[in-house]
């Protein structure tokens, strides 16, 4: 299993955890995936598991991906996206942070889960 999307026990989030390094493939499928699941369950906020994920997304195709199909995926402006990350992928994961704010979305990188989830639930 590559990746699993669940609803969190609070049912505030959707809980996405990736198992396997993040291609541009990989990023479009749980990318859709999820925002099938948001629009299902009317879902805005979202934690996302990477921290056994490397980043292996190009910046040029993951601000691609954010600026041209987010929105068409049903990701609304303003929703929340938690990245939980190893401290050995931080870095790696730090444009995509600045990519989700610039294009309107809330977006902060954690490396403990507690943080992560406090901040989106709020």
């Amino acid at each position: 299993m590559k990746f699993k999307i669940s609803i969190s026990k609070r049912k505030k989030y959707l809980n996405i955890c990736v198992k396997e390094a993040v291609t541009p493939e990989l990023f479009k499928e749980f990318m859709e995936k999820t925002g099938k699941g948001s629009n299902k369950s009317g879902i805005n906020k979202f934690l996302f598991d990477l921290r056994h994920a490397p980043n292996q997304t190009s910046t040029l195709v993951l601000y691609d991906l954010v600026y041209a199909k987010y929105r068409k995926l049903g990701f609304k402006p303003g929703s929340k996206h938690a990245l939980l990350v190893s401290l050995e992928n931080k870095n790696d994961y730090s444009f995509a942070e600045t990519v989700l704010l610039n294009a309107g979305y809330q977006s902060k990188i954690f490396t403990d889960e507690k943080h992560a989830i406090k901040w989106i639930e709020e």
